[in-house]
């Protein structure tokens, strides 16, 4: 007699398809939430990536800025900043080069051009903070020196506030950037620049940077450059003429740290100039406090900032003079879609030198804004 148990399998399945059709009408489907647009910013980083493939792996980027601030008569003023084009190629898996050409209605200079071999660790960025990653780099040609912590915000879309404290403008001259050589490493506790450079006269610099991270990591994303959750560093630098003789020494502490939202960094610096010829002994030294303050889940994330600074010469005979300028600086900084960044500045100096108050149009209170565009 033949089995019947086929059929008996056929109706079965039948049943089965039947129910889950009529539990399927009877359950409401869920709607499909439509995919999200992409922000400007996305956008923009994606347009840049499919041109570093057309590129052979070249990636460019840019930013641009304007300022408002007094001119010499002391008459408020809109004028174009610097723009900067930066360029980030990888010849070979340990080889790769940066530069960065800024753009300004006085000139334009080529500020970054060098050299990168690193037996390990990843490509590193023409400006700004150095450390994504671990690794150990030997570099040649032109780049920022890294000394004290503030050469980190050199470029108008890596700082908050619009001006560079008076440890960078009135002691370092506006910022430490000269060719030559550099070896720097990290292994997440401690890192290191050493380099021998081309100097502020006619003769040879050397000098490094030393810095450790004992209880955070030091490293973030290549596209974001985040504070340190904590970092001590101690620099120096030793100038020496075409006789090899000194010429020049300066030496640095710095400390910054982030808890949440907020921000702390700071740093003290000495430079002394020996004398030459006729002239006397120069020493400036000078130190800085600056705190900031995230609001990073407003529609437009906002930073505020605060700045205490201070900075004086020494007297030839090295004791200590009364004549030193003394300022406060506040401010904020929006970010808009990503790629605007809106800034105003308040300082005011608390005590200036004869030499300060000599200066073209000064004033004891300053108002600036700068809006900055990062492509």
């Amino acid at each position: 007699m033949p089995s019947r148990r086929p059929w008996h399998m056929l109706v079965c399945v039948a049943i089965s398809v039947a129910a889950s059709a009529a539990e399927a009408q009877a359950t409401p489907s869920l709607p499909v939430e439509p995919a999200r647009p992409p922000t400007w910013r996305e956008s923009l980083d994606a347009g840049r990536d499919r041109l570093a493939e057309r590129l052979s792996g070249l990636k460019l980027s840019a930013f641009g800025d304007a300022l408002a601030a007094p001119d010499d008569q002391g008459r408020r003023r809109l004028e174009a900043g610097a723009f900067e084009l930066d360029f980030a190629g990888e010849f070979h898996e340990r080889v790769d080069a940066a530069a960065a050409v800024v753009t300004t209605r006085e000139a334009t200079k080529l500020p970054v051009a060098f050299l990168d071999f690193h037996p390990f660790g990843g490509t590193i960025a023409p400006r700004g903070r150095l450390w994504v990653e671990r690794g150990f780099h030997i570099q040649a040609g032109r780049f920022d020196v890294p000394f004290g912590n503030d050469w980190q915000f050199f470029a108008s879309k890596d700082s908050v506030s619009i001006s560079r404290p008076l440890t960078t403008d009135g002691i370092m001259d506006g910022g430490y950037n000269d060719i030559g050589l550099r070896v720097l490493g990290n292994d997440g506790t401690a890192n290191f620049n050493a380099f021998i450079l081309r100097g502020f006269g006619d003769g040879r610099l050397a000098g490094g940077r030393l810095g450790f991270t004992p209880f955070g990591n030091p490293f973030s994303l290549r596209a974001v450059r985040d504070p340190k959750s904590l970092e001590f560093g101690v620099s120096c630098l030793y100038d020496t003429g075409a006789d090899r003789r000194k010429r020049e020494m300066a030496w640095a502490a710095d400390a910054e740290g982030r808890v949440g939202p907020w921000y702390l960094r700071g740093e003290y610096l000495l430079r002394r100039q020996e004398p030459d010829g006729g002239s006397e002994r120069i020493t400036r030294r000078g130190w800085h406090l600056t705190q900031e303050f995230v609001f990073a889940d407003l529609p437009a994330p906002t930073t505020l900032f605060l700045r205490y600074e201070r900075m004086g010469q020494l007297p030839a005979d090295g004791q200590p003079g009364s004549d030193h300028d003394v300022r406060a600086a506040a401010g904020l900084s929006l970010t808009l879609a990503g790629i605007f960044q809106l800034k105003a500045e308040w300082q005011h100096f608390l005590e200036a030198t004869t030499a300060t108050r000599d200066t073209p149009a000064f004033s004891p209170n300053v108002w600036l804004a700068q809006l900055v565009v990062v492509f």
